[in-house]
């Protein structure tokens, strides 16, 4: 590969403004506090704790702790690329060079991060530095969402609650104080949804948003089907798998609807066994399942045309899956690379899979899942040096493929824009 080539568009691929698009950010506080806002980041801990057989990662509660198990830990988990986002984000927000991580104690590395984070010009050169556009957030249909950076920070709203937790009655409360009403019968349920939509439409909300689990079976679910499910949630009844997976139907079809009503897209994160190591670290219980299908999602797909679909899979074995959705449905669009194929090995399939085949207009090509901003600049380096060599990869075999027309630098430039800035301001921002 032509180093050259790439280190040029890698430059000029940088050079242009960041649109993050899924995120964990907080309205009430985007930027770390402190260096256990950073490291305490669940990739850290869980890393941390799966380092050295049984031994014991305690206490999550204490940020001083949390940082000293993670930072002894460091040389441990030097090779992977979270280790290499934590550098950037010390050298170029922290003044800590990538030695010190391995070579200073903890305190001393939590004391010089927090003279840094106290500067009053911190907040500023983080976003300079990274040049941040916008941030999606993750909201819950209750956040108040009032006195935050309307011009960077744009509500989005969460639903996997009304999808799979409507059994618990915390979350029943919670739908109930954010519609104000109350909540009796699945037709209240479906009355405070659009209630709540409504809310979030007028606060410029970019899109709906749910994780899900894997092999999800969505399908139509009748008015007297959802209100006998619903009678058994509120009697405290415990729901069978086909009860739990009609009402889950029964969900995302009423999320779909609204989203068809206020003209927003509904982001699709799809496949994730959540609780599958319960030994974990908070954030660290979850996993991929490779045995998952978009198949369960036709009914949606097909029921719910106007409704554009940002989807992301966390299964390697659902890329050519998704890919393909994306290439004969209208409304699916592939987004990101999510979770544990949030990395270079599989970055770099994805995007050669889904430029060859996918029409560049409908290709959203990164978001960080960050929950701080500190970690955004880095995730997205990570990501536009991969598309970096796969366009250099086009534009050379450009030049003697007996099929393709010359692609230029600009061409392929041009293109990395479609993904980074374009189409997230078209899908998102209308």
């Amino acid at each position: 590969m032509n180093l050259d080539l790439v280190n040029r568009l890698y430059r000029q691929l940088d050079a242009l403004p960041i649109y993050d698009i899924h995120t964990h950010i907080r309205a009430e506080r985007p930027f770390a506090a402190s260096l256990a806002d950073i490291i305490g980041y669940h990739y850290y801990t869980e890393l941390a704790n799966s380092a050295q057989y049984r031994a014991e990662f305690a206490d999550e509660t204490d940020p001083a702790q949390v940082v000293r198990q993670v930072v002894e830990r460091l040389p441990l988990l030097s090779n992977t690329v979270q280790f290499d986002w934590l550098t950037v984000i010390g050298e170029e927000f922290l003044g800590i060079e990538r030695r010190h991580w391995l070579t200073r104690s903890w305190s001393e590395l939590m004391e010089r991060a927090q003279q840094a984070i106290d500067a009053p010009d911190y907040q500023e050169r983080v976003l300079r530095r990274s040049n941040v556009r916008r941030i999606y957030m993750t909201n819950a249909c209750d956040e108040t969402l009032t006195g935050y950076d309307a011009g960077l920070l744009v509500p989005c709203l969460r639903t996997d609650a009304f999808v799979f937790e409507m059994d618990k009655p915390g979350e029943r409360d919670r739908l109930a104080r954010a519609s104000g009403g109350s909540l009796l019968t699945a037709a209240d349920f479906t009355s405070a949804l659009e209630i709540v939509f409504r809310r979030f439409h007028g606060l410029g909300m970019a899109y709906a948003a749910i994780s899900t689990v894997p092999n999800l079976k969505t399908r139509p679910v009748s008015a007297d089907e959802a209100q006998a499910i619903w009678e058994r949630m509120l009697a405290g009844k415990a729901l069978d798998d086909a009860s739990r997976q009609a009402w889950a139907a029964f969900g995302l079809n009423a999320v779909a609807e609204n989203c068809q009503r206020v003209g927003k897209p509904f982001h699709l994160m799809v496949g994730v066994r959540r609780g599958a190591y319960p030994a974990g670290v908070s954030g660290g219980r979850d996993l991929p399942d490779s045995v998952n299908s978009l198949a369960g999602y036709d009914y949606l797909f097909n029921q719910f045309p106007e409704v554009r679909f940002p989807t992301s899979v966390l299964a390697e074995s659902m890329g050519l899956e998704l890919t393909s959705s994306a290439w004969i449905r209208h409304n699916v669009y592939p987004s990101g690379h999510w979770w544990y194929l949030n990395n270079p090995v599989d970055i770099a399939r994805e995007v050669r899979r889904r430029l060859d085949v996918v029409p560049a207009s409908k290709l959203v090509g990164y978001y960080s899942d960050a929950y701080c901003v500190e970690f955004i600049l880095p995730k997205f380096r990570m990501y536009k040096y991969e598309l970096a060599c796969a366009l250099a990869e086009r534009v050379e075999r450009s030049q003697s493929h007996p099929n393709m027309g010359a692609l230029s630098e600009d061409d392929a430039l041009d293109l990395g824009r479609a993904l980074l800035v374009d189409n997230p301001v078209s899908l998102f921002e209308r």
